[in-house]
C-alpha cells in the first residue's frame, strides 16, 4: 500500500499519510480471489506507516514494514496481535541501526512477545507462527533505503515470513528472484523510451509540413578551443560539486522552507534536484559570457551561430520557437499517452534505481507546471553550453561528429554528480547507517536518486536534437519537459 496522495490518489490532506485507506481495505477484502482470513499488509518507508495503521485497525494475520513504520507502531497504545516482520537496512540513512533495534524492542514488548529485561536479537522469532504472533527483526547489512525493492536478502525475508505465517503448502522458493535484473532492464527501458521520443520528434518534422522548417542547417562551429575548451570541461565537472557543497547556494533550504507556505514548488525531493539544476545553469550563464568574450568575440558570433534562430535571420525567430515548443509538447503528449496505455494494459512503467517515467495523474499536472517552466529555461541555457560553447572540432564525418558529440555531452554532464553519489552510497554501504562521505555538504546528495540517469539522457537527447535540427530550441523544450516530468513523477508532493 502506498502513501495517500501518491500515484493517482486524489487525497489532498496534511494528515494523508496517517489516515487509514478504508476504501482500499474494503475493496481488497471484497475481491473473490482474496481470502479474508489470510491476507497481509506490507509497506516500505512512508508505506510502512500505512501498513501499521491498517494492521492495528483491521488486524490481518500478517503485517510487514520495510525501513519505516516502526515509529508509528512504537507510539501506538494498541498492540498488534498478528505476525509482525520489521526489516531495516544496515546502510539506511533514515534509520540508525541501534535506535531502530530499541524501537523494535519497544514494539515487541508492547505486543507481549518479549520482556523489558530481554536483549533483542536480530533474526530471532519472538512468539511463534503456530500461535499467530511471531515477531521478527531482520537487518540487511549492505542495504540503503532505496535498495529495499531489489535487495535479494530483503525480498527473501519478506517472502519467507509471509509463507511461514500462512503455512503455504507449495511455497515459492524465496531465493528465486529477478528484482536486480528488472532494475537494470528498467534503466535500459528509460533509454529506449527517450530514444522513442527523439525518433518520434524527427518523424513529425519529416512528415508534417507545419514542422518542416524546424530543421535548419547546423550553424558555424565556433565553440571554445584550446585553453577555453579545457576551462569549460573543468567547469562542467567542478561546478556540480560546488553546487552540492553549498546546497545550491542556499536555494535547497529556501525551497524547503517556502514550499509548504507558497504551494508553488510542493514536490519535496524534486526541489533538491531543481535547486541543483538551477544553480548549475547560473554557472552556465557565466560560461556563456566567458565564451562571448573569448572565442565568440574572435569569431564574431551571431545569434544564428548560437542556434537561437533560423538560417538568414539576425533576430530570434519566434515562429521557429513556437513551432519547436508545439513539436515538443506534441511528442510528450503522444509519449505519455503510450505510457498510460502500457500501464493500463501491462501494469508496467519504465523505472530503475528509484527514478524513471510513469503515467501522469492528470489532476496533479497543475503541480508540475512550475517545474516544467523552470526546467525548460535551464535546458535552453544548457543547450547553448553543450552544443555551442563545448562543440568539438569536426572529424570530417557527420555520423562520427554526431556520435562523439552525444557521448561527450552526456558523459561530461553526468560525471561529477555520478561520482559523488557513488562515493556517498559506497560509504554508507561499507560503514553503515550513520556514515556520510560528505557530512558538511548542504545538499542531501542521497536524495538525487536518478539525477545521473536523467542528466545523461537529457544531455544525449539535447545534443541529438541540436545536431538534427540546427537550433537549440527543440532539444531544450523536449528534453526539458521529459527530464522535469521524470523528476516530478518520482518526487514527493507535500500537501
Amino acid at each position: 500500500v502506498d502513501n495517500l496522495g501518491a500515484g493517482d490518489s486524489e487525497y489532498e490532506n496534511a494528515l494523508g499519510r496517517y489516515v487509514v485507506p478504508d476504501l482500499f481495505t474494503d475493496y481488497l477484502l471484497s475481491l473473490p480471489i482474496v481470502d479474508k482470513d489470510r491476507w497481509a499488509t506490507s509497506g516500505h518507508s512512508l508505506g510502512g506507516d500505512i501498513s501499521v495503521t491498517m494492521a492495528l485497525k483491521y488486524n490481518p494475520p500478517v503485517c510487514t514494514t520495510s525501513d519505516g513504520g516502526a515509529g508509528s507502531l512504537s507510539k501506538s497504545e494498541q498492540a498488534y496481535n498478528g505476525n509482525l516482520l520489521m526489516i531495516n537496512g544496515g546502510a539506511d540513512k533514515l534509520n540508525e541501526t541501534n535506535s531502530y533495534r530499541e524501537t523494535t524492542k519497544t514494539i515487541f514488548v508492547n505486543n507481549g512477545v518479549m520482556t523489558e529485561s530481554e536483549q533483542i536479537e536480530v533474526g530471532k522469532v519472538y512468539g511463534s507462527f503456530t500461535a499467530g504472533n511471531a515477531n521478527l527483526l531482520v537487518e540487511i547489512p549492505k542495504q540503503i533505503h532505496e535498495g529495499a525493492f531489489v535487495n535479494a536478502g530483503h525480498i527473501e525475508a519478506l517472502i519467507d515470513f509471509v509463507q511461514n505465517s500462512f503455512k503455504v503448502p507449495n511455497p515459492i522458493a524465496a531465493n528465486d528472484q529477478i528484482w536486480v535484473t528488472k532494475d537494470f532492464v528498467g534503466i535500459f527501458g528509460m533509454g529506449a523510451f527517450v530514444f522513442f521520443l527523439l525518433m518520434l520528434a524527427m518523424f513529425l518534422i519529416d512528415t508534417i509540413p507545419f514542422f518542416a522548417d524546424i530543421r535548419q542547417p547546423l550553424p558555424r562551429n565556433i565553440g571554445l578551443r584550446k585553453v577555453g575548451l579545457a576551462i569549460s570541461i573543468v567547469a562542467a565537472i567542478g561546478f556540480p560539486v560546488l553546487c552540492l557543497y553549498t546546497g545550491s547556494f542556499g536555494l535547497v533550504n529556501l525551497l524547503g522552507a517556502q514550499a509548504p507556505n507558497i504551494k508553488l514548488f510542493s514536490i519535496k525531493f524534486t526541489n533538491i534536484v531543481m535547486a541543483t539544476v538551477v544553480s548549475l545553469n547560473l554557472f552556465g550563464l557565466l560560461m556563456f559570457v566567458f565564451f562571448l568574450l573569448t572565442d565568440g568575440k574572435r569569431e564574431h558570433a551571431t545569434i544564428r551561430d548560437l542556434g537561437l534562430t533560423s538560417e538568414g535571420k539576425t533576430k530570434i525567430d519566434w515562429v521557429l520557437v513556437g513551432k519547436a515548443f508545439v513539436l515538443a509538447l506534441t511528442t510528450v503528449v503522444i509519449g505519455w499517452a503510450f505510457l498510460k496505455l502500457q500501464a493500463d494494459a501491462l501494469g508496467t512503467d519504465f523505472y530503475g534505481q528509484f527514478f524513471g517515467y510513469k503515467p501522469i495523474a492528470l489532476y496533479k499536472l497543475k503541480y508540475y507546471i512550475p517545474y516544467l517552466i523552470i526546467w525548460i529555461i535551464c535546458f535552453v541555457i544548457a543547450a547553448v553550453g553543450m552544443n555551442v560553447e563545448r562543440r568539438l572540432p569536426s572529424t570530417g564525418k557527420e555520423w562520427l561528429d554526431d556520435l562523439v558529440a552525444i557521448l561527450f555531452n552526456a558523459c561530461i554532464s553526468t560525471l561529477a554528480i555520478t561520482a559523488v553519489l557513488l562515493i556517498e552510497n559506497a560509504t554508507q554501504i561499507s560503514l553503515g547507517t550513520a556514515a556520510k562521505a560528505f557530512p558538511t555538504w548542504k545538499t542531501d546528495v542521497t536524495r538525487l536518486w536518478g539525477m545521473p540517469i536523467g542528466m545523461f539522457l537529457g544531455g544525449a537527447g539535447n545534443t541529438y536534437c541540436y545536431r538534427k535540427t540546427g537550433t537549440i530550441w527543440t532539444g531544450a523544450f523536449l528534453m526539458g519537459l521529459v527530464c522535469a516530468l521524470g523528476a516530478c513523477l518520482y518526487g514527493q508532493i507535500q500537501f
